[in-house]
């Protein structure tokens, strides 16, 4: 039933065109589930795991050579741009659990500029929040896809190098399909028995990325794989959703939205900069670095006539350095807490 349910919603909200649609449809109508008293607990660890499996999946199959000479050609200021908006995301973060009732972790993964998916995942497997987080992430990566197509346009688009559109590779056949998710599996599954943080997520993507990267030819995979991850993803985080959570929500909707508008601000400033020390036409390097996700502004560049590759290389590098570094810093930070914790009580 909660699948039945999850599966109904996310097809609904990708029909009528919801940003994110299949995730979020899947988490509201699950959401509405379980207040209306629907029972979740068992397979909603069990559809987390098969999703943050897949997605791990999906995104480490999209790495490959192909993607090499596209990110050289901008990669240490994309660098420092990530470095921006990592460090932004953190401090608004303290800012939200400072002046909100969230906690630091939930917080940071709500400031954090990762995709949707990706980010309520882990939120989700971390256990801190992922209906919060999930929210604010949503409604980020809506006001970016409502604003961003409209405001390109405008600008002076008449310097730089004209975008190169090239069509994204072909899905591999069966074969390689079953041995891209075994590889992929064994990594997260291998991740998650070392312990470490959202493993079953980082882990299949790090190797079948690394794996890709020399040329093995591992993906990509076809699309339904990631239309199922992102759905069980929103499946499992609609699942926790309860009458606190949605309290939480709207207690920190104000100061949410103060956070949004500034990292929105933020990521077409860096495009802005990005654009005058490198080559790149000003549409491609605006979309390189306004934080909507990497499965979201491909589709954007393409309709712009910015480079579709490139936005999507970038913004698969900056989800690479978000899903590796946040989680190692965040279970440092909570590890810390718990240890000054007893000091604090005594």
């Amino acid at each position: 039933m909660l699948l039945a349910v999850g599966l109904l919603g996310g097809l609904v909200a990708d029909r009528v065109g919801l940003p994110a649609g299949l995730t979020v449809g899947a988490l509201i109508s699950t959401g509405i589930y379980r207040l209306a008293g629907g029972e979740a607990d068992l397979w909603r660890g069990r559809y987390g795991r098969l999703g943050r499996l897949l997605l791990g999946a999906v995104i480490g199959s999209t790495f490959g050579p192909d993607v090499i000479a596209p990110i050289r050609a901008a990669v240490l200021p994309m660098l420092a741009i990530i470095a921006v908006l990592v460090g932004a995301g953190v401090i608004m973060g303290w800012l939200l659990s400072r002046f909100t009732r969230l906690d630091i972790s939930t917080a940071l993964m709500s400031a954090t500029p990762g995709g949707l998916p990706a980010m309520a995942s882990m939120s989700e497997e971390l256990g801190i929040g992922a209906v919060v987080v999930a929210t604010i992430h949503f409604f980020r990566l809506t006001t970016i896809l409502l604003v961003v197509p409209l405001l390109v346009p405008l600008l002076d688009v008449t310097s730089g190098t004209p975008a190169v559109l090239v069509d994204p590779l072909p899905a591999v056949g069966p074969g390689a399909t079953v041995a891209t998710l075994l590889v992929a599996a064994a990594g997260g599954l291998l991740a998650v028995r070392l312990r470490v943080i959202t493993g079953d997520l980082v882990g299949g993507m790090l190797v079948l990325g690394g794996a890709n990267l020399l040329g093995l030819g591992l993906g990509p995979l076809h699309s339904v794989f990631r239309q199922s991850a992102v759905m069980l993803v929103g499946v499992s985080v609609g699942a926790q959703m309860s009458w606190e959570s949605l309290r939480q929500v709207r207690d920190v909707a104000p100061i949410a939205a103060g956070v949004i508008v500034t990292m929105i601000a933020l990521g077409l400033l860096l495009g802005w900069g990005l654009w005058q020390v490198t080559p790149l036409d000003l549409p491609t390097a605006l979309l390189c670095s306004v934080p909507g996700g990497a499965s979201n502004m491909p589709a954007v560049a393409y309709d712009l006539g910015a480079d579709m590759r490139l936005v999507a290389a970038l913004h698969l590098l900056r989800q690479l350095v978000v899903m590796v570094v946040i989680p190692v810093a965040l279970g440092h930070l909570l590890r810390r807490w718990d240890r000054e914790r007893p000091i604090r009580n005594g």
